[in-house]
């Protein structure tokens, strides 16, 4: 009998990023940022990414997921200024989800090398 390719995450890195991302792509509406067109789009725009990276973790369990979550996270700690974004609730809203994306994907690769280095 072939096994199913489909698995749900298993570690609690993977859940808390698809919360993140979820929460990223709600933030406009619930920090009252929508009517602010660059904000808004960078919001659901990567929360988006961050989604997609965590769906295709289902199927393929690869580093590079954690790599594309590290690149997003980075990006959002810099868009406020890059994006000159002026809510504030926007800009915190950025900065502390995206270091929590970059560190939770910078532990996940510490626990994946430290689980394949022990085999």
């Amino acid at each position: 009998m072939a096994q199913s390719a489909f698995s749900f995450p298993k570690q609690w890195e993977d859940w808390a990023s698809w919360l993140l991302g979820i929460w990223l792509v709600l933030s406009p509406w619930a920090f009252f940022y929508d009517q602010e067109t660059r904000a808004m789009e960078n919001a659901v725009a990567v929360g988006a990414l961050i989604l997609v990276a965590e769906v295709v973790e289902l199927s393929i369990f690869r580093d590079w997921e954690e790599w594309i979550n590290i690149a997003a996270g980075a990006w959002l700690v810099v868009s406020p200024w890059v994006l000159g974004v002026a809510s504030v609730a926007a800009r915190w809203n950025f900065i502390v989800i995206g270091a929590l994306v970059v560190v939770l994907a910078l532990y996940e690769l510490r626990e994946m090398a430290g689980r394949a280095s022990s085999r």
